[in-house]
């Protein structure tokens, strides 16, 4: 639930405050990560006081004797809570938002680190299919003539030439077969 920064500013004191103010944005966004893992830290610590108050508060009530009581029955709490269970709710909405923009940062640095990865290895893969030595065949350089060809294209080599030489020998043969030769 949203709370109103005049609840806030009655709940909290000014350092924790300052703490809270830090985990909103825009502010939270120019933080840096060791500032933003700070305030976390100082968060957390902040919230984990305020349950713990709250918490005794709450026992010595009940006359089970908190950690602040004189003995066993004895409060020395007032009997209204002071707001500890609120003030440890707004540390915990501002605690939310500092994790999320440090999970937000974690994984975008994440997503860039596998950018890299998948760049290096496209590389590689490229690199990989690029010959590693010059091929060892007779070739003309720069400077040189160009060499006469010394291998006969076989019949066929052209696109359709094995079937119209196929069909050229089985005509011929065809009319020979008709004469009677």
């Amino acid at each position: 639930m949203a709370h109103t920064r005049k609840t806030e500013r009655r709940l909290l004191t000014d350092a924790e405050m300052e703490f809270v103010e830090k985990a909103r944005h825009p502010v939270l966004g120019q933080l840096a990560d060791a500032d933003l893992a700070a305030l976390v830290r100082h968060l957390r610590e902040r919230r984990a006081r305020a349950l713990s108050i709250a918490n005794d508060q709450r026992r010595a009530l009940r006359g089970k004797g908190g950690r602040n009581s004189g003995g066993r029955g004895e409060a020395l709490y007032d009997k209204a809570d002071s707001g500890n269970r609120q003030k440890a709710a707004v540390l915990t909405d501002a605690l939310t938002r500092a994790r999320r923009e440090a999970t937000r940062r974690e994984a975008e640095a994440a997503r860039t680190e596998l950018m890299a990865t998948a760049q290096l290895a496209l590389e590689l893969k490229r690199d990989s299919k690029r010959a590693k030595r010059p091929a060892n065949l007779p070739r003309a350089n720069s400077g040189m003539r160009a060499k006469v060809r010394t291998r006969l294209h076989p019949i066929g080599s052209a696109s359709g030439e094995a079937g119209r030489v196929t069909k050229f020998v089985a005509v011929a043969q065809a009319k020979r077969d008709r004469r009677g030769d």
